[in-house]
């Protein structure tokens, strides 16, 4: 008789010993060595939250982008548009910059590579010049900084407007690792967006695409391309597509806007 820490072996339990060393020696002991891994695996992502989710939804990093903008106090933007497919070809038609710091607003437009008008505004008072004047003219404040970054603004409800929207991934934008996120538009959705181009211009559009790029270190969208097909660009071009580039950076960095001298 066998015996084994006090307890006396019979016949019946070296048969189920047996039987025991078959099974883990045959497919079944393959069968819990792979269970035993899951188990660990598991265990090992719960110990490290977010492990295994993978990347971030849309809806997550959109989110995620909404509260840092809310956090900007200062930043450079440069809008270009370019026409399209029209009966003259392709070509940029305009450039806005714009620099803001707090309430502080410097901007300047230009069409077809000639600065068409400039307005700095300082503290309480706004200063303006148009094409070929010299001189600064001090006037009433009307553009604030608000006003003044409300092309970037009209995008806030983008995940809610459009009819088709993806996530592309992760993409490399002025060396920073950005999400990539694709929007598209119907052509009734586009004014909801672009709410300062005349319904005119887009009665006949045909849709519109739109890819913002989300940087993943700090949230901030730092860029923008959109494209609107088939719009009336003006009564001497006609029809085209217009395609608006816009990119943002120095991002709540120092930015000097001073009265003009």
């Amino acid at each position: 008789m066998n015996r084994k820490h006090g307890r006396s072996w019979n016949g019946g339990d070296q048969e189920r010993v047996m039987e025991l060393k078959r099974f883990i020696n045959g497919k079944g002991g393959r069968r819990l060595a792979v269970a035993f891994v899951s188990l660990a695996l598991l265990s090992l992502l719960a110990a490290f939250p977010g492990c295994g989710r993978g990347e971030p939804t849309l809806e997550e990093i959109w989110e995620r982008s909404v509260e840092a903008q809310d956090n900007i106090t200062s930043l450079h933007m440069e809008i270009a548009i370019f026409y399209q497919n029209t009966k003259f070809g392709s070509g940029q038609i305009q450039t806005y910059t714009v620099d803001v710091s707090g309430n502080n607003v410097h901007l300047q437009n230009s069409i077809f590579g000639h600065t068409f008008s400039e307005v700095i505004v300082v503290g309480d008072k706004q200063y303006s010049r148009a094409m070929g004047e010299k001189e600064w003219r001090e006037q009433p404040v009307s553009i604030t900084a608000q006003s003044a970054t409300e092309q970037v603004r009209g995008f806030a409800d983008l995940p809610a407007v459009a009819s088709t929207k993806e996530s592309k991934g992760l993409e490399k934008v002025g060396g920073k690792d950005c999400y990539h996120l694709y929007f598209g538009l119907a052509p009734g959705e586009i004014s909801k967006v672009f709410s300062s181009v005349p319904v005119s211009s887009l009665s006949a559009a045909a849709g519109a695409d739109i890819d913002v790029w989300v940087e993943k270190e700090t949230n901030y969208r730092i860029k923008y391309e959109a494209l609107i097909r088939n719009v009336l660009i003006e009564e001497k071009i006609g029809y085209g597509d217009v395609r608006i580039v816009t990119t943002i950076t120095e991002i709540n960095q120092p930015i000097s806007i001073s009265p003009p001298s």
